[in-house]
């Protein structure tokens, strides 16, 4: 009888790491910040322009934000939430070729799309939207099918055959460190984490995880990174920062008086959340809700924070900065087309051929690459 009672309950403890695995935080690195964004150029010394992308301007495709973009081959998938619409783009010459935009209650159709992904294997574009449905659609726009969900949650990433549902949304709360795993060849669902809940509604500019040679994550109030790997949720990283929100009465004030928690936020250089996380061969990029960009040198084990970046071409800074889902290697940022044309006039002979761009077009594309990456150990 203790023998059964042993193996019974040996049973249902493997079905539970199974279903349902703790993250892992054993291997992780200590990481000191420093204390403010430095104008030393680590990133100039680092990365090179690599590719402009100017997206097509009409009446008609006039995107007003830029959610999630997503790079396949020669394609650029952009999820517009202000439009409401996800467009594709040819790399090539920024023209616009599919515009999704289906309003409705019909199949393929949604009221609010809430995020976008994209099946490398399968060349399927998936739309999550507010119906609680995983939509996919082929290259060309046209409706294939459909899944249901069970919840809300803030974003979905497709990694390795399978789309990963992260932060549940409860009201002024989420639950960042659960992640929801739908297998799409056998359509059966998984989770990983643990239910730990976050009351916090704040969001900054970028996005909580992102799909790059790994895929990373990361949740409100916690300096920690998070990727997924060999099927587990691990912590490579914890990040020493100052100034960090850890006041439990300014975090109450996150939902009760958000405008005095901005002005402390403000007023003293505070920061409450990472995110964005790029993957690249030598580096990690990720912002927070302050300026400038962080970086860690993999091969040194070691955090710079940047904010300056010698380009007399665009008239860009670091601010600009913004992940984008794939394996390319690469840095992007989002140029709005009206500080290009401000700093053209201010500096006309910046450039010998200008880009041909109005104020108000479409927003410019500006993809960075690692300098050397062969060589470069971050010296």
């Amino acid at each position: 009888m203790r023998t059964i009672t042993f193996f019974c309950a040996l049973f249902f403890l493997l079905l539970s790491c199974t279903s349902n695995q703790a993250i892992l935080e054993s291997e992780k690195q200590l990481l000191t910040a420093p204390d403010k964004p430095s104008e030393t150029g680590y990133f100039k010394n680092h990365f090179e322009l690599a590719e402009i992308i100017q997206i097509q301007t009409s009446d008609d495709f006039l995107i007003s934000d830029i959610k999630k973009l997503i790079r396949h081959k020669d394609n650029v998938i952009l999820f517009s939430g202000t439009n409401n619409t996800v467009f594709i783009i040819n790399a090539k010459n920024g023209n616009i070729e599919t515009r999704i935009n289906k309003i409705g209650t019909g199949p393929g159709e949604s009221k609010t799309i809430i995020d976008i992904s994209f099946d490398e294997s399968s060349e399927q574009l998936l739309i999550y939207n507010d119906y609680y449905k995983l939509l996919f659609f082929d290259i060309q726009g046209k409706f294939l099918s459909e899944i249901k969900v069970d919840g809300t949650y803030e974003g979905i990433s497709w990694y390795d055959g399978e789309v990963f549902f992260h932060n549940k949304l409860q009201g002024y709360s989420c639950y960042p460190y659960l992640v929801k795993i739908l297998r799409l060849k056998t359509n059966t669902w998984r989770e990983i984490g643990h239910d730990r809940r976050v009351d916090f509604p704040i969001r900054t500019l970028g996005r909580q995880m992102v799909k790059s040679k790994q895929l990373w994550f990361t949740a409100p109030l916690d300096f920690n990174l998070f990727h997924f790997n060999k099927n587990q949720v691990q912590i490579p990283y914890e990040l020493s920062l100052s100034n960090t929100v850890t006041d439990e009465r300014l975090i109450k004030e996150s939902t009760s008086n958000p405008q005095r928690f901005f002005e402390e936020v403000t007023g003293n250089n505070l920061i409450y959340a990472v995110n964005s996380i790029r993957e690249t061969t030598d580096h990690l990029v990720f912002r927070s809700n302050q300026g400038g960009i962080f970086i860690i040198n993999k091969n040194e084990n070691k955090i710079y924070w940047d904010s300056y970046v010698e380009e007399t071409l665009l008239g860009m800074d670091l601010t600009y900065y913004y992940p984008h889902d794939g394996d390319d290697d690469k840095i992007m940022f989002i140029l709005p087309a009206e500080v290009y044309t401000q700093h053209m006039q201010s500096n006309p002979k910046s450039s010998a051929t200008p880009l041909k761009i109005k104020e108000d077009d479409n927003p410019i594309l500006i993809f960075y690459k690692q300098k050397n990456i062969q060589s470069d150990n971050g010296s």
